[in-house]
């Protein structure tokens, strides 16, 4: 409400309704896609991403339209991360090419970009590491947090020699990335427990891939997206 705000004064709506952790499991079950592509949309699309996810910030209300359909509702935008445009693209890439499992192209390519890992470096020692730790410990851990705790921590050596021994940084974005996918994760997990952050997130990544690279360069990034293997680790 711009026209009442002034310096020392903000008007925000007030909104009725539940956390959404606190809501019925089917409703979790219903509105978690919408969650995962509204987050997603924020940081492909948009560009601008809600800085502070948490519980609290995640309502459940009712449709607008017709005053019954239950709506999720992320509040509070008083903080806000920016995205560049060449950030989001190379985010774009990343997300694909992890879920087709082309760890060579996400460790030589999209980690660079998106400056994981300095763009002259030589990652020909540093690809079985990462291989490793993106493999056994995000995509094939499953659903199951404690499953994926679990592998984590049995990759712990190999999660230390990436952050000392290599020029290993996390851009300051990500981390709020993860964070609300996280969040979004364990409320889903409540009501679904075979719910799969990887499976949820596939369906907007590729449609954003399809929508923001020419057919050639969507073809070098995503060369088997028509073959996928039905597994758990590759989804069509």
């Amino acid at each position: 409400y711009e026209q009442f705000t002034t310096q020392r004064v903000l008007v925000s709506e007030w909104i009725d309704g539940i956390p959404l952790a606190q809501a019925p499991k089917r409703q979790i079950r219903e509105l978690i896609p919408i969650g995962v592509e509204l987050f997603l949309c924020q940081l492909l699309d948009i560009g601008r991403f809600h800085a502070d996810p948490h519980p609290g910030n995640l309502y459940v209300t009712t449709s607008k339209i017709d005053g019954t359909t239950p709506t999720l509702c992320l509040l509070d935008f008083g903080l806000i991360a920016h995205v560049s445009e060449d950030s989001r693209n190379s985010m774009t890439q990343a997300i694909v090419n992890l879920l087709q499992g082309d760890y060579d192209t996400l460790i030589a390519h999209d980690a660079k970009h998106l400056g994981f890992l300095p763009h002259d470096m030589d990652v020909t020692e540093l690809k079985p590491l990462l291989k490793t730790i993106l493999k056994e410990g995000l995509v094939e851990s499953g659903s199951n947090l404690h499953d994926r705790r679990r592998n984590l921590m049995a990759i712990s050596n190999e999660l230390n020699e990436v952050f000392f021994k290599y020029p290993f940084s996390v851009p300051p974005f990500f981390a709020l990335v993860t964070r609300g996918l996280g969040l979004l994760e364990g409320i889903a997990l409540t009501g679904d427990p075979s719910f799969d952050i990887f499976q949820a997130s596939y369906p907007y990544a590729k449609r954003r891939a399809i929508e923001t690279f020419s057919v050639k360069d969507y073809g070098k990034i995503s060369r088997n997206m028509l073959g996928l293997r039905r597994s758990s680790t590759q989804l069509s």
